[in-house]
Parts: C-alpha cells; sequence; structure tokens
C-alpha cells in the first residue's frame, strides 16, 4: 500500500516531489487530475493526499469535496499545494475540505513536514533527512 498520493498534473512537479518522498522513505502513486485521484483513491488505501489544487480536467477543489463527501475517505488528510498564494487561499482550501496549506514554489522541508505532520516518520526512512 502506498503511503502518499501525489495528485499533480505539471511533470516536473510529479518527479521533484517523488524524488523528495522517495528519498524520505515514503512509498506513492501519482495522479494527474482529480478524476485520477477519485479512482486511484478508490482502488488503494492512502495515508495522505497532496493536491494540486489547479489542474484540468477535475481541479483540486472539487476533488477534495468529492473526498469529503465519501464516507470511506473523508478521515484522509489533504494537504493543499498551490500557486495561487493569494490572501485568503488557504482559508478557501481548508473551506473545502484541504487539512493543510502549502503555497508553491514550496521547499522540501515544507514539503517533508507537512508529511510527518500526518503520517509521521517514514518506517524505511534513512537517518539523515533527505
Amino acid at each position: 500500500m502506498p503511503d502518499i498520493l501525489i495528485v499533480e498534473d505539471n511533470p516536473v512537479n510529479q518527479k521533484l516531489i517523488a524524488f523528495l518522498l522517495a528519498r524520505s522513505g515514503y512509498t506513492y502513486d501519482i495522479a494527474e487530475n482529480g478524476t485520477l485521484a477519485l479512482q486511484r483513491l478508490d482502488e488503494s488505501e492512502y495515508r495522505l493526499v497532496l493536491m494540486d489544487m489547479m489542474m484540468p480536467v477535475m481541479n483540486g477543489y472539487d476533488a477534495t469535496r468529492a473526498i469529503r463527501q465519501n464516507p470511506k475517505l473523508k478521515q484522509i488528510p489533504v494537504v493543499a499545494l498551490t500557486a495561487n498564494a493569494m490572501k485568503g487561499e488557504d482559508e478557501k482550501c481548508k473551506a473545502v475540505g484541504c487539512n493543510d496549506y502549502i503555497a508553491k514554489p514550496y521547499s522540501k522541508d515544507q514539503i517533508l513536514a507537512a508529511v510527518t505532520k500526518f503520517i509521521g516518520k517514514a518506517p524505511g526512512a534513512p537517518s539523515k533527512p533527505a
């Protein structure tokens, strides 16, 4: 069972987050949009979702709303990743059900802090941080 579902449409961002998570001992899957994320969440159990909020097909706001409406998924932590750093964006993300919010560009420390906050250190994590 993968630890984390990365929901991100940008291939560069996908690779960066995936590399960081893998180096830190976490397992992950990637979905390119909210529709695919909901399919993956239906097929596998995850401990955390890192959700880009602006994507084609189904954005992160709608996907998070759908997660929160599904009794099987509503407890999974969702961390919003967004390039929109406008005032009030964090409240907007939390209003749809996100547990936390990270503005892009984010640092590896911000991503790892959010991951460990919600699911703890990876069981196979290296002794030094990635």
